[in-house]
């Protein structure tokens, strides 16, 4: 079986790495101006960074939900009872207030379904792990994040920010993971599925 999630998850992948890297020179940044001062084409330096950090973020939210919709397609393939479609998948994650739910939703529910097959129960208890680290992250990460936004005085270079480049970098890793084991899955099954294909074939010549 064709994964169609699985170049993507990859492609993904790299630009998830971009981002902990153009977060993590913000965060340099930030020291560099509160120890040693800086000139005014450092300023500008920095606001080329972040805005090419926005840029990496808005490409990672698109392909993410595409990587989405296809992880869910690759699963009702494999199994048309799997109790959560592609569409549905989206629903989850985009909908306001609906999506503290759907979020946890979507990775339990795959994480449980994968524990039901051998080929990837590892793969499931790993996913099951990172859930919570990764939703209880998600929430802290939005909570600040949306506080900087409320902010009047804009100040790219306090604490605050310290906290919020620590804190999205910590959960961009985190996701990362659940790419690789979500990948890592699917490819498992996969290959069961395959191999019981080939299998009826055979009993059928």
């Amino acid at each position: 079986m064709n994964l169609r999630s699985k170049k993507l998850g990859s492609v993904l992948t790299k630009f998830l790495w971009v981002d902990i890297v153009l977060s993590t020179i913000l965060l340099i940044n930030i020291f560099i101006v509160r120890t040693i001062g800086v000139s005014e084409s450092f300023l500008y330096y920095d606001s080329a960074v972040t805005v090419i950090l926005s840029i990496n973020f808005l490409t990672c939210i698109v392909l993410y939900l595409v990587w989405l919709y296809k992880v869910h397609n690759d699963l009702r393939e494999m199994n048309a009872s799997y109790p959560i479609t592609p569409g549905g998948a989206l629903a989850r994650v985009m909908i306001p207030i609906y999506n503290l739910y759907g979020l946890w939703n979507v990775y339990a529910t795959m994480a449980k379904y994968f524990k039901e097959s051998s080929p990837a129960f590892e793969a499931g208890k790993k996913l099951a792990i990172y859930t919570p680290i990764y939703y209880f992250l998600y929430v802290i990460t939005s909570v600040i994040n949306s506080s900087l936004n409320m902010q009047s005085d804009y100040d790219p270079f306090t604490f605050i920010w310290v906290v919020s480049y620590i804190g999205d970098a910590v959960l961009v890793f985190m996701f990362i993971l659940i790419v690789k084991v979500v990948t890592t899955a699917l490819m498992n099954l996969s290959e069961e599925h395959s191999n019981q294909d080939e299998e009826e074939n055979a009993h059928s010549l």
